[in-house]
């Protein structure tokens, strides 16, 4: 809060210092301090910088109050002609910077706004991903391969998962997201397993150790049951929001390909 508070006094004293590019919007003046007015929007702007939203009569005259006495402070600070300091003033250029790239991107948005048939092309992809079914799978890692090829062995001559498991996890009480993971989609899993889990049986071990990005694992698919997909409408403003990220990720890649942008080392 108190950083929040620092930029909006930042601002103020840049006003007063007559250093923005461009004058304020007119606003209904709510108090005079001095020569300086006090408007409602500079009143919104502080309330804003504390995280309300929605203030009733109380709470804005307590507002008003501590803005009045920030604006009286302030003054002092004009009349000694107290400047800023350079991390101050960097830090007011890159609040411009900050605020003129989310007007960029609140303006790339609204000549691109996200369709229907958008909507629907990826709720469908994401039901496409998912295979429409849930598969509950357990599994145990190494980081050594041969060790799990061994392990494997074990399991497969003895035909029973589940005491290997138990035994495997009372030895390796630290590691986390190995055993039951659950119910899962194939969208969920990672990429070694998706190739591999769609085809097994139920109630069967992977004949074959899978090499992943964290070791290697051993496979156990307890069951596979249909997946309910949740309806269009319900996840509707998720992929909107989604539909919208990788439009920014594509403008930002546009932006510095169009900028001439030079690193120096």
């Amino acid at each position: 809060m108190k950083k929040t508070l620092f930029v909006f006094l930042t601002l103020f004293l840049f006003a007063c210092n007559n250093q923005t590019q461009q004058p304020l919007p007119k606003s209904d003046v709510v108090a005079i301090v001095g020569e300086e007015k006090v408007t409602i929007d500079m009143l919104n702007a502080f309330l804003k910088s504390k995280g309300v939203t929605n203030a009733d009569e109380a709470l804005l005259k307590k507002a008003l109050d501590s803005l009045v006495g920030e604006v009286a402070i302030a003054n002092i600070a004009k009349k000694k002609n107290l400047e800023l300091t350079r991390e101050q003033l960097n830090s007011l250029n890159y609040l411009q910077v900050q605020f003129m790239a989310e007007n960029a991107r609140k303006d790339y948005l609204s000549g691109k706004p996200i369709s229907e048939e958008e909507i629907a092309a990826e709720y469908n992809q994401a039901q496409e991903q998912t295979g429409g079914k849930q598969y509950h799978i357990h599994h145990l890692l190494f980081q050594d391969e041969v060790q799990a090829i061994k392990q494997r062995e074990i399991i497969l001559t003895v035909d029973d998962y589940k005491n290997v498991e138990q035994q495997y996890l009372l030895t390796n009480k630290g590691m986390k997201n190995v055993g039951d993971i659950g119910w899962v989609s194939l969208s969920q899993l990672p990429k070694g397993f998706k190739e591999v889990v769609s085809s097994m049986p139920e109630n069967t071990v992977l004949a074959d150790v899978v090499n992943t990005e964290f070791g290697a694992h051993i496979v156990y698919l307890k069951a596979i049951r249909d997946l309910q997909p949740p309806k269009l409408e319900d996840v509707k403003p998720g992929i909107i929001k989604a539909l919208q990220a990788k439009k920014l990720s594509q403008f930002s890649q546009l932006a510095r390909a169009k900028a001439h942008v030079e690193i120096k080392k």
